[in-house]
């Protein structure tokens, strides 16, 4: 463990984040020519069919070729779902230009992701003693494959129910007309809550290595663990998305009591009660006699 003055501390902190900043900037020079194909990826879930039709049809398929007798007489069949393509549309000049650039942003970050990680690492480092700091070689590679199967999550699983819930609204006298940058905004913010929702295991799990939490005390705070998933998925407006954030961010809660109990060591151990004292009896003093 290295003492460091505050000011030898903020000039590290200011050293760790110009190489941050530099490495975040060439991350979007290198993400540039990638983000026609990331943003057709968030695009997605507006050019096929929805999630539910996509079920409806697969159940449909199922009970044909289970049942065909009885599909046959009671008129169902296994039809394609009809695909209604929608486009984005964007009302300032120069709106596409600045949504390419939020999106080569977060792009950049998930690909400099190592190196941000490395710096952070390194500015924590002197407070950590030889033992601790060989959690690097861990801390790097799954943080970044953390934050990455966060994003790989929300995009395949949850951003298509988003959408196709939005979606369903959708009626003779209701169409949508969404727009680029509110579409984008929305699709990046909960791309970067829940790559940090993945890595809440990676967290708690080197704080308990660390010994500055505990196994037992992470138990005793599940009720308090759902009413925070709860509040952080309230800022979003309506049931569905709430819903699909607050359940892996308590699923990762749990996740994390896993982790610290399998790869915890003594610190996510929970400690055995000491045995009980046995009275040894005083020198020359004995039981009392039978009378």
């Amino acid at each position: 463990m290295t003492q460091m003055s505050f000011l030898e501390h903020l000039e590290e902190l200011r050293k760790r984040l110009i190489i941050c900043i530099f490495a975040l900037f060439i991350g979007m020079a290198v993400a540039w020519p990638l983000v026609p194909a990331v943003q057709r990826f968030m695009q997605r879930p507006l050019m096929e069919p929805s999630l539910t039709q996509k079920w409806y049809h697969s159940m449909q398929t199922w009970a044909v070729q289970k049942y065909p007798d009885l599909t046959r007489r009671l008129g169902v069949q296994a039809a394609p779902p009809k695909v209604s393509p929608h486009k984005l549309n964007y009302m300032a000049p120069l709106e596409p230009f600045f949504v390419q650039m939020k999106i080569s942003l977060v792009t950049g970050l998930a690909l400099t992701l190592p190196i941000i990680l490395y710096q952070l690492w390194l500015f924590f480092a002197p407070a950590l003693y030889p033992k601790e700091k060989k959690y690097v070689y861990y801390f790097i590679p799954t943080g970044t494959a953390a934050f990455i199967l966060g994003d790989l999550f929300f995009l395949y699983l949850v951003w298509p129910l988003i959408i196709s819930f939005s979606l369903a609204y959708e009626s003779d006298t209701l169409f949508s007309m969404l727009n680029l940058t509110h579409f984008i905004n929305f699709c990046l913010r909960l791309m970067l809550l829940f790559g940090l929702i993945f890595e809440l295991p990676l967290v708690l799990l080197i704080l308990a290595r660390a010994g500055l939490v505990q196994l037992d005390f992470l138990k005793r705070q599940r009720k308090l663990a759902i009413l925070l998933s709860a509040v952080v998925a309230a800022f979003h407006a309506d049931v569905v998305t709430m819903t699909v954030i607050a359940i892996p961010i308590y699923g990762m809660f749990e996740l994390s009591l896993l982790a610290i109990r399998l790869f915890g060591g003594a610190a996510g151990r929970t400690p055995e009660a000491p045995p009980a004292a046995v009275p040894v009896a005083e020198p020359g003093v004995g039981p009392p006699a039978d009378r």
